[in-house]
């Protein structure tokens, strides 16, 4: 196919780099800006008329990211960047020209005048393209259409015209976060893309990667978003476990993020009764039996934690935790950097797991701290021990 141009009121356009060389279909949807996603010289690139680029892209703005399109590449660092450049190109004007020799008439002047900048000046048209038109510029199109119109692809708000994302209303219910609809909303813009380019495919990478961004709130700055720096972390481990190393670099989550308040779940070592870890720090997983379910796990997973460090810093790839409790030292459970598989079936990588036997679990809640209600004992808000 050659250049698609997405639905909306945006002059905005996609395809591959067969397009790009079809200098008069550029020069016809007045495109003023090319985002390049490949890795390739452009110097070399001639049109069908075998005019190199630097002669009939001259007066077009372009800009190249250097990226293949492999599950594994880091998209979501580039996105800030494409989406800039995309919302830049759409609002430039196109200053109409005389088709003969590049002038505009008296007569032409003196009309443009006349009737204002509406003649004049026109929006730009950005065509974004990569090899086949199908992956990465797509994923590209899908982070601007993710920033630019939300409400248009938010499963908490229903669009009454898919095409107008200024008329939606909410839904009733209550509001999921972005978390929990991230891929709801990248599917329904890669469907709003496919109304024209049906061959839109991102990689399964870069889906995932489309809805880190999502969750992240597309975002001007992804690298210092602790979504983004988890990831990229889960990629360096990934590294490391390919050549059959544990992590050279340790992180730990507790040191990273600090969580808003301390209410909810919290486990506590069953025999000392230090708190072990807080909500914010639990991972969750889902069996993947159906037949099981969370009450069969016979462990919580949580994010690697500072009271690890000694153990985590000997380098094994996998251990036993202990209770940091200098004066019990209890056994709580193990970890795992290449993961295993709970007894729920759901698997877990990496795997820092506390066993449900070792462990009491803790509920506190915030409106009767707020309050300075001390509980009696038969009424602590406790779930019971695990």
């Amino acid at each position: 196919m050659a250049l698609s141009r997405i639905d909306g009121q945006d002059e905005l356009f996609v395809g591959g780099l067969w397009a790009l060389r079809r200098s008069d279909s550029l020069t016809d949807r007045r495109i003023t800006h090319v985002l390049s996603l490949v890795p390739f010289d452009i110097s070399s690139l001639k049109n069908f008329k075998d005019e190199p680029w630097i002669d009939y892209g001259k007066d077009l703005q372009h800009q190249v990211i250097d990226i293949d399109d492999v599950e594994d590449a880091d998209l979501l660092i580039e996105l800030p960047k494409a989406v800039r450049f995309i919302e830049e190109g759409l609002g430039a004007s196109w200053l109409a020209k005389d088709e003969e020799d590049g002038g505009v008439s008296l007569e032409k002047g003196v009309e443009d005048l006349d009737i204002g900048d509406k003649k004049r000046k026109k929006k730009g048209g950005v065509f974004v393209h990569c090899a086949a038109g199908k992956s990465r510029s797509v994923s590209a199109v899908i982070a601007y259409l993710l920033r630019r119109y939300p409400s248009r692809f938010d499963p908490n708000i229903t669009p009454t015209a898919i095409s107008d994302p200024t008329h939606s209303v909410p839904q009733t219910g209550e509001k999921r976060s972005r978390k929990d609809t991230a891929k709801e909303a990248v599917h329904a813009a890669l469907t709003f893309v496919r109304r024209t380019r049906p061959m839109a495919e991102p990689n399964e990478g870069f889906m995932e990667q489309l809805a880190l961004w999502w969750e992240m709130g597309c975002p001007d700055d992804v690298e210092a978003h602790p979504v983004y720096q988890r990831w990229a972390y889960k990629r360096e481990i990934d590294e490391n476990l390919a050549v059959g190393q544990a992590p050279t670099r340790l992180r730990f989550e507790d040191e990273e993020t600090q969580p808003r308040d301390d209410s909810g779940l919290s486990l506590r070592c069953k025999k000392c009764r230090r708190t072990l870890v807080t909500a914010p720090f639990i991972v969750e997983h889902k069996p993947s039996d159906k037949k099981s379910s969370a009450s069969t796990c016979q462990h919580y997973f949580v994010e690697p934690l500072s009271w690890m460090r000694g153990v985590l810093e000997q380098g094994e790839l996998n251990g036993r935790l202990l209770c940091p409790n200098a004066k019990c030292g209890a056994g709580v459970g193990r970890y795992d950097w290449k993961g295993f598989r709970c007894s729920c079936g759901g698997w877990v990588t990496p795997a820092f797991s506390l066993q449900k036997a070792r462990v009491d679990d803790v509920v506190r809640r915030p409106a009767t701290q707020s309050m300075g209600i001390r509980m009696p004992p038969g009424l602590a808000p406790r779930s019971g021990n695990l």
